[in-house]
Parts: C-alpha cells; structure tokens; sequence
C-alpha cells in the first residue's frame, strides 16, 4: 500500500504490462431504474389490493366446487364455514381499500387546498 512512487522505491512498482491488460472500471455506471421506482405509492397499494382480491376469489370458487362435491354433512360445515371466513376477508379487504382511497383523496384535497392558498 502507498503511492505508486512509494511502491516503486521498494521495487514493489506497478507492472506496466499488467496495468496494460487491467479493465479500468470508471465510477459513472448507468443504472437502470426499475420500474418500481416509478410506480406512485397510491398505484402499488391498489395492485396490492387487486392481487389478494384475486387470491381471495380463487379461494371461495375453490370453496363452492368442493361444497357442491361433498357428501358428509361435517364436509359440508367445515367447507361452508371456510367459504364464509373467505366472504368475511373480502369484505374486510374491501373496506380496508375503501379506507385507503379515502384518505388518500382527503390528503390530496388537502394538498390542493394548501396549493390555492398560496
């Protein structure tokens, strides 16, 4: 370690064919912003919300083709009572997404009425 003039006393120098050969990295390298970058957050929480909706519809056409299929009575209970928890999860679902767009439009009106005052 040392600069190259202190290396070079203690006969330790760069070799000048080996610096020749070397691939000099630069410090600019372009980078490519993924697409998330530019996503608004706004955008992600409803893509969020649209995937588990679709996980969550998948789960209760699952549940009502075995409830048609079943022929114990306690097949029939357990499967109706996991079809109303999923009906439950959606509704939940839906009213946490209709909580989100509300304070978003509310925090965006803010916004704008703080920019017309100005």
């Amino acid at each position: 370690i040392g600069t190259p003039e202190e290396r070079a006393s203690k006969e330790l120098g760069d070799d000048p064919d080996a610096l020749e050969k070397m691939l000099h990295l630069g410090t600019n390298v372009p980078q490519f912003a993924s697409a998330d970058a530019n996503l608004s957050a706004e955008y992600k929480a409803m893509v969020n919300f649209t995937n588990r909706r679709a996980v969550l519809l998948d789960n209760i056409k699952t549940c009502r083709e075995q409830l048609k299929m079943a022929l114990v009575k306690e097949e029939k209970e357990v499967l109706q009572s996991t079809l109303e928890m999923e009906l439950r999860a959606l509704e939940q679902l839906n009213a946490d997404q209709q909580h989100l767009e509300d304070s978003m439009h509310g925090e965006q009106e803010e916004a704008e009425a703080e920019d017309e005052k100005v």
